[in-house]
Formats: structure tokens, C-alpha cells, sequence
């Protein structure tokens, strides 16, 4: 028995052994300019992108397989870091595992694709494209110009300053937050969807997850299918569309735009401020109409609709849900 247990330790030891020389160190430097660009092609595993202040590329971290290539080079102006596999007959394979950390000229536009790893950008300001197949996306820090985010089954998160953000997952979470002074556009068919960047404009849509807006100042795009619809912000226009969802505005109008909010068997609740002023058209064919707003003039046109006069009415707001009731209310 002791004898059996000794060969049992000795080939678990083996084992690790063997695990330990199958992975590799790796650490490679090249030069480039502070504003160069670097591409990142990284089938499994981890890959951290992280900007400093040298104008150099650095790669540290491990391979996986003894197959596994590192390639660091330079190609029609670009650094480009690729983790290949490589056989005795010649011939390549992307399929390969790396846990990298990737450090770039904090300049430097830089462009990830990846298979089934995690990716993350932190500290870069040049353009920034992160696309990853079922892994999870971060982007954060850093003064970007343009940020996009995708991920067809991980989670995509983006805190940033930028100009614009586009974050896309079709199974997994999408959460952006920081500033963006031009628009964001965030959609994700399964999952959840925040938004809590300030943001100048804001397209966000989900098939069957909730979409929250907060924070936001100007034109918003939102739609859902089965989910809730959530939106706070200021000088607010634009449209939110649900279908079995509740749809929720609060916060100040924009006088110089039009409002859309439509449910077919979802509720459709407005909060605004006090010193509102809109025409808001209400329409449902079986819910009820409540307007608990100081100093509003409701005038039914028939059963199904009613006409809410706010202040001198110069915003346009269109309610309309099929099922559902419709509030409105001072915030």
C-alpha cells in the first residue's frame, strides 16, 4: 500500500512538473512613436493593455503551450503583439492561451481582437477597438477620442472620458459610465444596459434586459422588447420604446424638442420638474390616464385620450400604451 502511494505522489509530482514547463515567460520590448498605434491578436487567456509614458510597446506575461509563439513586430506602421501556434510542419494556428500584460504609449490608438480571453484597455488616449468573442470587455481611464466595446457573450464595461463610446454584447451586460461629450451607443439583445456617463446624446436598446439612462443631458434613442425603460437626466428629448415593459422619464424637458413615449402593456410614468412647459398628448386603449401635476389643464379629448397642458406648452410630448396606465406627476 505505501509502495502504491509513493508512485501516486511521484506522478502527481511529475505532472506539476510537466505543467510548469509547458508554460513560458515572456517579455519583449519595441520601440514606436508616441503616436503610433499597436494591434493585439490574442485567441484564450487573459490580455491587459495598459498606457504609460515611454514610447516603447512592452509584453510580460505567460504562454501556455511550449507551441505557443509570441510574434512582436512591426507592420504597415503599426506595432502588432500575436500569440500564434506554431507546428513542426509550417503550418499556423490562431488557438492558443496567453495571460499578458501589454504596456503602450499612452497615445497610441490601439485595436484587441480576441477569441475566448478577457480584455482590458486602462489609461490609453488614442482611439480605442476592444472586440472580444465570449470574453469580458473593459475599458477605463485615459482621454479617448472614440471608444468601442464588443463582446458577443461577455460583459462589456467602459469607464471613460471620450467623444464617443459604442458598447455592444449580445448575451452579456453593458455598463458605461464617465463622460462622453458626443453620444454613447450601448445595446445588448439578453442583457442588462446602464448608462451612467454624463453624456450629450444616448441610443441604448435590449431585447429582454432593462435599460437605465441616468445622468444624461440631450437627445436620448432608447428601445427594449421585455424590459424596463429608465431615464434621468436634463433637457431631455427623443423617443423610449417598450413593448411588455414600464417606461420612466424624470427630470427637465428640452423646450426646443419632442418627446416619444410608447408601451404596448407597460406603464408610462413622467416625472418632471415644477417649471415644466409641454403639450403632452395621452393615449392608452384600456389603462387609465392620471395627471397629479401642479397647476396642469387636462382636457379629455375622448375615453382613450386626454390632452395635458403644462406651463405655456412649448415642448411636443406624445404618451401612448395600449394596456398600460399613464402617470404624470412633479418630480
Amino acid at each position: 500500500m505505501r509502495g502504491k502511494t509513493m508512485i501516486a505522489a511521484a506522478m502527481l509530482l511529475a505532472a506539476g512538473a510537466g505543467t510548469a514547463r509547458a508554460q513560458q515567460r515572456v517579455s519583449e520590448t519595441r520601440s514606436t512613436s508616441a503616436t503610433g498605434s499597436v494591434e493585439v491578436h490574442v485567441a484564450d487567456g487573459q490580455v491587459r493593455v495598459v498606457g504609460w509614458d515611454r514610447n516603447e510597446v512592452q509584453v510580460t506575461g505567460t504562454l501556455v503551450s511550449p507551441a505557443d509563439r509570441l510574434e512582436l513586430e512591426s507592420e504597415d506602421g503599426a506595432v502588432v503583439v500575436r500569440v500564434g501556434r506554431n507546428f513542426a510542419n509550417g503550418t499556423r494556428h490562431s488557438e492558443s492561451g496567453a495571460d499578458l500584460e501589454i504596456r503602450v504609449p499612452a497615445r497610441n490608438n490601439v485595436e484587441v481582437q480576441v477569441v475566448s480571453a478577457n480584455a482590458s484597455v486602462t489609461g490609453v488616449n488614442g482611439t480605442t477597438e476592444v472586440n472580444a468573442v465570449s470574453g469580458s470587455v473593459t475599458v477605463s481611464g485615459g482621454h479617448a477620442r472614440d471608444v468601442t466595446a464588443v463582446s458577443r457573450s461577455g460583459e462589456v464595461q467602459v469607464t471613460a472620458d471620450a467623444e464617443r463610446v459604442e458598447a455592444t454584447s449580445i448575451s452579456g451586460s453593458v455598463r458605461v459610465d464617465g463622460t462622453v461629450r458626443d453620444r454613447v451607443e450601448a445595446t445588448s439583445v439578453s442583457g442588462e444596459v446602464y448608462v451612467g456617463a454624463t453624456a450629450g446624446g444616448v441610443e441604448a436598446g435590449a431585447v429582454s434586459g432593462n435599460v437605465t439612462v441616468r445622468s444624461m443631458r440631450g437627445h436620448a434613442e432608447l428601445h427594449s422588447v421585455s424590459g424596463d425603460i429608465q431615464v434621468t437626466g436634463a433637457q431631455l428629448s427623443g423617443s423610449a420604446q417598450t413593448v411588455s415593459g414600464t417606461v420612466t422619464l424624470s427630470g427637465d424637458l428640452d423646450t426646443d424638442g419632442n418627446l416619444e413615449l410608447t408601451s404596448h402593456s407597460g406603464d408610462v410614468v413622467l416625472q418632471l420638474a415644477p417649471n415644466a412647459s409641454a403639450e403632452v398628448q395621452v393615449g392608452t386603449f384600456s389603462g387609465e390616464i392620471e395627471a397629479d401635476y401642479p397647476g396642469a389643464r387636462v382636457t379629455r379629448v375622448s375615453r382613450r385620450e386626454a390632452r395635458v397642458q403644462l406651463g405655456g406648452g412649448a415642448m411636443h410630448i406624445e404618451v401612448h400604451t395600449f394596456s398600460g396606465n399613464v402617470k404624470l406627476s412633479a418630480r
